[in-house]
C-alpha cells in the first residue's frame, strides 16, 4: 500500500508492531503479569501516536499557498544559495510525539528525489549532518516554481520512508513518506512571502507556510 493511499486511522507502517504489541498486552493481561501488561500497554500506546495517520484539510487554500508538509515549530528562517540561487531556507523540528505523516506542499509534482540511509545521532551532534538518515525531494508546481524539501532523522529507532516515484503528480495534502523525529529544511524561491515567523507550530496539510510569487 503506498503512503499516499494509506488513509486509515493508523499508517499501514505501524500495523505489523502495534498488532505483535497487541498480542503481547494481552496475553500478559490474561496471565496476570502486571508489570509486563504495564509495559507492553505504554509502548502500545506510543506506538499508536507514532504512527498515527489523520485527515487533513487546508484550512485556508488560496491560489500560490505552500502547505507544510511536516508536523513541528519553525526553528529558523534565513536566507542561503543554493545551486548559485538565492532562496529562503525554512527550518522545522518536530518531535516523536507530531504526526509523522509527510504531505506534498501543493498541487504539481516531485521531480525527482534521493534517500541516505545512515546513523540517527542528536542534531547537536557536529556528525549528525553527514551521518543521520536523510531524504531531499523537488516539488515543482503546476506553474513550474520549484521548491526543495530535506528529511534529516533524529534519535529515532524508525526510519525515514519515502514512498514516490519522479515525475509522479501529487495533489496539495498528498501523504508522500514518514519522519518520527527530526528536522526538515524547506528550500522556497526568494520571492516567496512567508506567512510563519520562527516559533510558528505548523500542521502537515493545514498550515499555509507561504505564498510563491507574491514577495
Amino acid at each position: 500500500m503506498s503512503v499516499q493511499s494509506d488513509t486509515f486511522i493508523l499508517s499501514s507502517r505501524g500495523w505489523l508492531l502495534s498488532g505483535v504489541l497487541s498480542a503481547l498486552f494481552l496475553f500478559f493481561t490474561m496471565t496476570g503479569l502486571h508489570l509486563f501488561q504495564f509495559l507492553f500497554g505504554a509502548l502500545l500506546l506510543a506506538v499508536l501516536i507514532i504512527f498515527r495517520n489523520p485527515e487533513r484539510n487546508t484550512l485556508q487554500s488560496e491560489e500560490q499557498g505552500i502547505i507544510s508538509s511536516v508536523d513541528g515549530v519553525v526553528l529558523s528562517i534565513e536566507e542561503t544559495m543554493v545551486d548559485e540561487q538565492k532562496m529562503t531556507k525554512l527550518t522545522i523540528m518536530n518531535s516523536l510525539w507530531d504526526v509523522s505523516i509527510l504531505r506534498a506542499p501543493f498541487d504539481g509534482s516531485i521531480e525527482g528525489f534521493k534517500i541516505r540511509r545512515g546513523a540517527s545521532l542528536p542534531l547537536y551532534n557536529p556528525m549528525a549532518d553527514t551521518l543521520n538518515e536523510k531524504a531531499v525531494l523537488s516539488f515543482r508546481s503546476s506553474k513550474g516554481d520549484e521548491i526543495y524539501i530535506e528529511h534529516l532523522s533524529e534519535q529515532s529507532c524508525f526510519p525515514i520512508g519515502i514512498e514516490v516515484e519522479k515525475s509522479q503528480k501529487c495533489k496539495e495534502g498528498t501523504r508522500y513518506g514518514f519522519l518520527a523525529k527530526g528536522r526538515t529544511i524547506i528550500y522556497l524561491p526568494q520571492d516567496t512571502r512567508l506567512s510563519v515567523n520562527a516559533g510558528s507550530s505548523v500542521r502537515a496539510g493545514e498550515s499555509v507556510i507561504g505564498y510563491l510569487n507574491a514577495a
